[in-house]
């Protein structure tokens, strides 16, 4: 989620026209106000993934699940640390 905040576009939201953007929708978009006020982003498919990812990551009942899964073999820890990118 990082590297997609770090490709980020800002879009000026006019308050009466229609927005209509010459751009795809892709990576986060920031939509501000005349005065670069943050009014919401934007995130695609990928981004939102990898936000729910990092976040579900978060959770002790996902460290929890890994743990039983190391101890009961089914899951090698190699494989979890390849799937989770930690080596």
């Amino acid at each position: 989620m990082v590297m997609a905040l770090l490709k980020e576009m800002i879009v000026r939201l006019e308050n009466s026209k229609t927005l209509k953007l010459s751009f795809p929708l892709e990576r986060v978009v920031r939509i501000v106000d005349k005065k670069g006020v943050t009014l919401g982003l934007v995130l695609d498919k990928q981004a939102l993934e990898e936000l729910e990812e990092e976040l579900e990551s978060l959770s002790p009942k996902f460290w929890k699940e890994i743990e039983l899964s190391r101890k009961s073999g089914r899951v090698s820890s190699k494989e979890i640390e390849r799937r989770l990118g930690i080596k």
